[in-house]
């Protein structure tokens, strides 16, 4: 009689999955700078639906701006994710808008909202679109790869100044040190002139 093998639960290898696309999907966009920017917008929507004592903090004509600077936002926010080729165009657009919400919306969502759209906007503009490194790989710093392990050839021989001889210089003269030298009348200052 043969023995049931245990059976393997498939949760763990489907979140392992899930998590890794998730990962590659997010190196191929401005993750942080769409949910920065998305979330900015979310900020300064909900400063404008708070209320202290029966006093709104909603301004603008009846309340126009407090719904439009926050939909522009979250706007821009997604769109920096699922049309990362246009993701500088979405951040000028976020950057002013998060700046017009300081004087459009409660000041920016008390500040919090337009510092984070401007950061958000900033980290999108900034994004290239890049391989994550792989591993076991190290990158150069001429963006070229080399296997861990591998010896890398010693230049710091070719960075050392070479001696020279007298016989190696082409004029007559032998090359002197001016550091040596005490300074003459003849020899001129540098000047910018």
């Amino acid at each position: 009689m043969r023995r049931a093998e245990p059976r393997r639960n498939a949760r763990p290898n489907a979140l392992r999955a899930g998590w890794g696309s998730f990962r590659r999907w997010r190196w191929t966009r401005p993750f942080w700078g769409g949910l920065l920017t998305a979330l900015a917008g979310l900020a300064i929507f909900g400063t404008t639906q708070m209320s202290l004592s029966g006093l709104a903090f909603q301004l603008g004509p009846t309340g126009f701006l407090s719904w439009l600077i926050p939909t522009i936002l979250v706007t821009a926010g997604l769109l920096m994710w699922f049309s990362p080729q246009h993701r500088t165009f979405y951040a000028v657009v976020a950057a002013v808008t998060a700046l017009f919400a300081l004087v459009g919306v409660n000041l920016g969502g008390f500040l919090i909202g337009t510092v984070t759209g401007l950061l958000g906007a900033a980290l999108a503009a900034g994004w290239v679109p890049g391989r994550p490194a792989t591993p076991g790989r190290d990158t150069a710093d001429d963006g070229s790869t080399k296997k861990e392990g591998t010896a890398e050839p010693d230049d710091s021989a070719d960075d050392r100044p070479q001696p020279t001889t007298p016989s190696a210089t082409t004029s007559e003269q032998p090359a002197t040190d001016i550091s040596d030298e005490a300074p003459s009348a003849s020899r001129q200052p540098w000047s910018t002139n």
